[in-house]
């Protein structure tokens, strides 16, 4: 007899057979049936956890950022305390996050799902909303580091649909050019604030 999950651990087998289906066949065969038989759970089970499709968006959604938001705070920590750190820690998770192309297509799937259900999309505006103070906090001039973090929005957005993407190469570059940004001497004067 296998030992029972817990219910942490069954909502984490659902966030990661969701993440599979969306890498795999993208959001219109994201369905309760089918999280079902990725996650080889009956849909009482799944339904006890995720009463509705939207429930479940919304909350993929939120495991998501949390990964983000976890890997966001290890970098900023390895960053340390100078001026522009958490920035430079947004730009390099921000990349970290888009470069493999199955990870491109699960996030242009939830950001898609984004659109339809309202849960989603107020989550991801008051996380953008949250990451703009951040960068208003981030002790650079704050043109540079909106800037800064417009252009690094762009960057996962044309990996992410595949908009003409920069090469590995170019891409490496681009976020070298992204991070000396960061770097306060560098930035625009004071008086733009």
């Amino acid at each position: 007899m296998s030992p029972r999950r817990t219910a942490s651990q069954t909502r984490e087998l659902i966030f990661e057979a969701c993440s599979r289906i969306l890498r795999k066949d993208g959001l219109a065969d994201l369905t309760l049936d089918a999280v079902c038989e990725e996650a080889g759970l009956s849909k009482g089970g799944l339904l006890y956890h995720f009463p509705n499709k939207e429930d479940l968006i919304g909350a993929l959604f939120e495991y998501h950022n949390d990964m983000f938001e976890a890997r966001l705070q290890e970098l900023t920590v390895a960053e340390g305390d100078e001026p522009g750190a958490w920035l430079r820690a947004y730009a390099k998770a921000s990349v970290e996050q888009i470069v493999e192309p199955e990870n491109a297509s699960l996030y242009a799937s939830l950001f898609a799902a984004e659109e339809k259900y309202a849960s989603a999309h107020l989550l991801m505006r008051e996380k953008y909303v949250s990451w703009q103070q951040r960068v208003d906090a981030s002790r650079i001039e704050p043109v540079m580091a909106t800037l800064v973090r417009l252009a690094v929005d762009g960057l996962w957005f044309a990996q992410m649909h595949n908009y003409a993407p920069p090469d590995e190469a170019r891409r490496q570059k681009i976020v070298d050019v992204i991070l000396s940004l960061t770097k306060e001497p560098g930035g625009l004067d004071r008086k733009h604030e």
